[in-house]
């Protein structure tokens, strides 16, 4: 545990000076801008959109563009030959990015909507979003040389991810929506601002959940036959 808490200690510092949370502090000081413009009775649905497009997947491109500092920086290969395992580092990656992001989210939603929502629902919805999607970053990212070669598979990934915002806006109602892994955490962000039927959040909790332990399996599979064999782990 103790190691672990270093870890993340060692983590955030990295990220500070990486200029993580200032890219993070830009983010969140645009959104605030644009939707402060919106009028109440629109909000809602602007916000969820802004939440679930942009502030719940700061982790999949964070943690890529970390992974490839990182790599570039020779830190990957050092890891593997010192005590830290690979669920602590998997972990500190996904504690600090989901935090940013339920912070940045948080900030953005109190000052452009307020405090009327369920607050309880909010950090489950963006939290459930951002360690699949971080571990899914790290995962993709470790396939390929560096962030160009990231970019298109990614885009094309998120723009995927994006797809349930067609049923949020009632232009397409189909049960294939639900198959989306993003769906679920669209679900929980509805849930945030208004009541969503039983059956909805449990199928969302019960596949987000399905969702994180398949992409920590393939996060840990990447970096044991990515990295590890590379270096001689």
């Amino acid at each position: 545990m103790s190691r672990l808490l270093s870890s993340l200690r060692w983590e955030t510092k990295i990220q500070w000076r990486q200029g993580i949370y200032y890219a993070a502090a830009f983010i969140t000081l645009v959104w605030t801008a644009i939707l402060y413009q919106v009028p109440e009775a629109g909000i809602v649905p602007l916000l969820v959109s802004v939440l679930f497009l942009d502030l719940s997947v700061f982790g999949f491109f964070f943690m890529a563009a970390l992974y490839y500092l990182e790599k570039g920086d020779r830190v990957i290969e050092g890891l593997v030959v010192t005590p830290l395992r690979i669920w602590e580092y998997l972990t500190t990656k996904i504690a600090t990015l989901t935090l940013i992001a339920i912070v940045v989210g948080a900030i953005v939603t109190l000052l452009t909507y307020g405090t009327r929502l369920n607050w309880g629902w909010y950090v489950i919805s963006v939290a459930a979003m951002s360690v699949p999607l971080t571990l899914l970053g790290f995962a993709i990212a470790a396939r390929y040389t560096g962030i160009n070669e990231f970019l298109l598979p990614a885009v094309f990934f998120l723009f995927v991810m994006q797809i349930p915002l067609i049923g949020y806006f009632g232009l397409w109602d189909h049960w294939l929506l639900y198959v989306i892994p993003s769906t679920p955490g669209l679900v929980l962000l509805e849930a945030t601002f208004g009541p969503v039927a039983l059956w909805k959040i449990s199928y969302a909790l019960i596949y987000l959940l399905g969702l994180t332990i398949l992409s920590y399996w393939w996060a840990s599979r990447t970096f044991t036959n990515a990295i590890a064999r590379k270096v001689g782990g």
